[in-house]
């Protein structure tokens, strides 16, 4: 009897299993949509549409590119979260969507219980700049200034909560230094200031300083990546300086929480091959990203580490990052 029913049971698994197949083998049957929680032309854009030619021919339907910016990130990603669990919407971000949990507790989803990690993308290079005429050549200077005159340096950012301002509280806090925060609405407003003297450093992506690199404003100090990067080989890891210090901004893709197995799995191996292709690896290395190889499983994991990782960082602030 207890055999039968061992048999029987795994029989109707296997019924089951290929229903599920079934009911899944012709998907993707219609466009598949790509939400991007920041306007159009920014960095998280850009790469995007790198992607978008290559995973719709992987795909075999159109990819949809549907900028829904707003509020930090807060617009899109509420967007996806609320959206069928069906895999024809998807999400591409940042970290960011960490950094905005960290300092906003009453985010209209959860990170974690609303979206499923599909794809790592790549990292984006964010480098820690001086204004040229500043009288500093490298971050054990920084330090040292700071230290011996509290607050009489000062970083910009793009806003409250953005990226650029954790990377500069968590150098705060691990280097023990008091600088003073300047927030921006937006990076473009705080680099220029760098530029112009009116502020000394800023802790932005290689994209957006490489202009002004390029004309002499300003000078690189170091990458905040844990070690030193192929697109700036010259110049130091913050780390060191500053032992430990790690903090990357990184893009990757998430479906909604929920999504069956059998399209996940179609998603990972269109993804898969996407960021493989030899033509989207170049065009991705030209915008900055450096390409790791990730697994879903390890790209989870990297996803919830950062929301542990940026809610410490709001909370030994201090109060310099007010949480929302």
């Amino acid at each position: 009897m207890k055999n039968f029913l061992s048999s029987l049971l795994a029989l109707v698994l296997c019924v089951l299993t290929l229903n599920a197949q079934a009911q899944y083998a012709d998907y993707p049957n219609k466009p598949v949509t790509l939400v991007i929680p920041t306007g159009a032309g920014g960095g998280t854009d850009l790469v995007a549409r790198v992607l978008q030619n290559k995973l719709s021919t992987e795909l075999g339907q159109p990819l949809v590119i549907d900028n829904r910016a707003g509020a930090g990130g807060i617009i899109g990603n509420q967007y996806v979260a609320r959206a069928a669990p069906d895999g024809y919407t998807l999400l591409m971000s940042s970290n960011q969507m960490a950094i905005i949990s960290a300092v906003n507790k009453s985010t209209p989803y959860d990170p974690i219980r609303d979206f499923q990690p599909l794809a790592y993308v790549g990292l984006i290079p964010t480098v820690v700049v001086a204004n040229a005429k500043l009288p500093v050549s490298s971050m054990q200077e920084v330090v040292a200034m700071a230290r011996a005159n509290p607050n009489a340096l000062q970083y910009g950012s793009a806003g409250n909560g953005s990226p650029n301002h954790l990377f500069g509280e968590l150098f705060k806090s691990m280097a023990n230094v008091e600088v003073l925060h300047v927030p921006y609405k937006g990076i473009a407003a705080a680099l220029t200031d760098v530029a112009g003297g009116t502020v000394s450093l800023s802790f932005a992506s290689l994209p957006t300083v490489q202009g002004f690199l390029s004309s002499g404003q300003l000078k690189p100090l170091a990458v905040t990546s844990g070690r030193r990067l192929p697109a700036l080989p010259n110049v130091p890891a913050l780390a060191e300086v500053v032992p430990g210090y790690s903090a990357d901004i990184w893009l990757g893709i998430w479906a909604v929480a929920k999504t069956p197995q059998p399209i996940l799995r179609k998603l990972t191996v269109a993804m898969r091959a996407t960021l493989q292709d030899a033509g989207v690896q170049k065009k991705l290395k030209e915008l900055g990203l450096v390409l790791e190889p990730m697994t879903a499983v390890e790209f989870e994991a990297l996803a919830n580490a950062e929301l542990v990782k940026w809610a410490k960082v709001v909370d030994d602030s201090k109060g310099a990052i007010e949480r929302q």
